[in-house]
């Protein structure tokens, strides 16, 4: 087992390895629909080594990509011709606006980070975060719940090759999402789990909020 944690302060290789190992993602939505509902370009948030990215762009998604770890950006670079900057995200101030702001892969998991998307939003922001349901009826999928309280949870997922990551994240509950877009200015458009599943069971769940 190879242990990697993402740590925006102190970026992690192994991390950026394990994300370069992964499949391109086959199932592109919501994302795909979101995108091509906005003018571009997306401003995407976490966009790592384009396992998502990839396919946006060949689908004709025109993306700006922000992430902290340098060498997900480096094995990106290689992969797509996109505009890449490397800044934690709640350090971001691009000073510009995009019609969409999306953030896969429960990234946008804190206030600074929500307000920083918010920032640069001219319309939508849409994202996706950790169900505290799922984690607290006991995850699955190569995904264990090591600790927890209300407010964050501490995690391992396994990944194929051998790679165990280790998380630990503020958890925000479905029920206090409107609360949480508040606190940026935003409000509830719409909130889902994944297809077929209710956001009891779902193991995360996607919010689109508008300005």
């Amino acid at each position: 087992m190879r242990v990697v944690r993402d740590d925006p302060a102190d970026p992690d290789p192994g991390f950026a390895e394990l994300y370069a190992s992964l499949p391109d993602a086959t199932d592109l939505e919501p994302w795909l629909d979101w995108c091509r509902q906005s003018r571009g370009p997306v401003l995407y948030l976490g966009v790592g080594a384009g396992r998502l990215a990839v396919p946006l762009e060949a689908s004709g998604v025109a993306m700006v990509g922000v992430d902290s770890h340098p060498e997900m950006l480096a094995r990106l670079r290689s992969r797509a011709a996109l505009e890449l900057v490397q800044e934690r995200i709640e350090d971001l101030d691009l000073g510009r606006r995009f019609e969409l702001v999306m953030a896969p892969s429960n990234i946008l998991y804190t206030r600074r980070r929500l307000a920083a998307a918010a920032r640069h939003a001219g319309r939508r922001v849409a994202f996706e975060l950790v169900n505290p349901h799922w984690l607290r009826a006991g995850a699955g999928g190569g995904v264990r719940l090591r600790a927890a309280t209300d407010d964050r949870a501490e995690i391992e997922v396994d990944y194929e090759g051998g790679f165990t990551q280790l998380a630990s994240v503020e958890l925000v509950w479905p029920d206090s999402v409107e609360e949480f877009l508040k606190s940026a200015g935003m409000e509830l458009e719409t909130m889902h789990g994944h297809e077929g599943g209710g956001m009891d069971d779902s193991p995360s769940f996607f919010v689109l909020a508008r300005r």
